[in-house]
């Protein structure tokens, strides 16, 4: 289903409940109506950062009128994502050193940790599961295309920090509903998708992919997004599909997120079979995944 057809709402699949009862929850969570906007600040950023003929000036101008976001930019440009040579002291410097596709993938992480707050802007613990696992897909996502597709790192951060947007849209629009799912998950070892199918008649990829469509960010992620969970996408020329898949999975086997399942074998994963990525790369990439969340998550929170 394509996110950018707001009319393609899945046909609901009938399961407790009657399937007009399913069919009214798919219309509410998958109208973009009903999708959160994206910060007027980090869409004007987006739309400056496309723009050839954008000034870093420009850029400073529109997100320094955002104090919340140019702190948390100074952060992560400090962190060790970019591994700096000096300090980055000044947004100018910031946007001068990473260049303005890294900028570009700062202003969406700003705008959706936002997304993970409750009402008094403090994170519960289901959202924090959720944000950290994010994070981690997105360090560990970047990580492992540097080696052979360092054009893709910001995609790829992008990426791992999106993909399971949806559940956070599920678990703010339909709270109970997606209690329910998560229980059913954990207590009876079903998967996600499939759960979320037979209550909702949908999944969090088609939500995901649908927020992405209306923040305006490349049809390329919202793609990924609405095929992370569908093997019969996984090929070679999809590669960053791919990494996004491994990605996500080391998390799971370390235990970043809701899921801690250490005894996953990572060489059996078709993502990376078809990659080809070797135990040691693995373990060097969980490594500093590992060192990175321990040290510096409290940037991101």
């Amino acid at each position: 289903m394509s996110a950018r057809n707001v009319e393609a709402i899945p046909d609901p699949v009938v399961g407790g409940d009657e399937a007009g009862g399913y069919q009214q929850l798919a219309s509410l969570i998958l109208s973009t109506q009903d999708l959160p906007a994206m910060p007027h600040v980090a869409s004007k950023v987006l739309e400056l950062s496309g723009d050839p003929n954008t000034s870093a000036d420009q850029l400073h101008q529109v997100i320094s009128d955002d104090q919340a976001m140019t702190a948390r930019i100074l952060k992560i440009a400090n962190s060790a994502m970019y591994a700096c040579s000096r300090q980055v002291k000044t947004l100018t410097e910031a946007i001068v050193m990473l260049g303005f596709d890294s900028i570009r993938s700062l202003v969406v992480t700003s705008a959706a940790r936002s997304l993970y707050s409750t009402g008094n802007s403090r994170m519960g613990l289901k959202e924090r599961l959720l944000w950290e696992h994010s994070v981690g897909s997105a360090f560990a996502c970047r990580l492992l295309v540097l080696e052979r597709f360092p054009q893709l790192a910001e995609e790829a951060f992008l990426a791992g920090l999106m993909h399971d947007i949806g559940k956070l849209l599920l678990n703010l629009q339909v709270p109970a509903k997606f209690d329910e799912i998560v229980q059913i998950v954990y207590n009876e070892n079903r998967h996600f998708c499939e759960t979320e199918h037979e209550l909702l008649g949908f999944d969090h990829t088609n939500v995901g992919a649908m927020l992405v469509a209306k923040w305006n960010l490349p049809p390329l992620l919202e793609q990924i997004i609405a095929d992370h969970h569908n093997p019969a996408a996984f090929n070679l020329e999809a590669p960053l599909l791919l990494y996004l898949d491994v990605a996500n999975n080391l998390c799971k086997k370390l235990g970043i997120g809701f899921v801690d399942f250490p005894e996953l074998d990572m060489s059996a994963l078709l993502s990376n079979q078809l990659l080809g990525i070797d135990d040691a790369m693995l373990d060097e990439v969980a490594g500093k995944l590992q060192h990175t969340l321990e040290t510096e998550m409290d940037i991101f929170i």
